[in-house]
């Protein structure tokens, strides 16, 4: 006749890091005051002008690699400007 024999592993119980809630707290704060000010920044207006200077600076460091799209970022530009609101 065969025995076999099944061992069991019992795990230690782990005890929390030491400020480990401290640490969440912290984390969860800053998560918090992150996500405030991104909504901030999202939510400010933008005027027409602001938004074809900022196509019209990125057409400037594409002119020299491609002038031909450059010229269409800065036709785009003159466009989005020209539109009344």
């Amino acid at each position: 006749m065969n025995s076999f024999i099944i061992s069991t592993l019992v795990p230690t119980p782990v005890r929390r890091p030491r400020g480990g809630d401290w640490a969440v707290a912290v984390a969860l704060g800053l998560r918090d005051i992150a996500a405030r000010l991104w909504a901030l920044r999202k939510s400010r207006p933008i005027c027409r002008g602001q938004e074809a200077e900022a196509v019209r600076a990125y057409a400037r460091t594409v002119s020299e690699r491609d002038p031909g799209f450059a010229a269409d970022l800065y036709a785009a530009a003159a466009r989005h400007d020209s539109l009344a609101d």
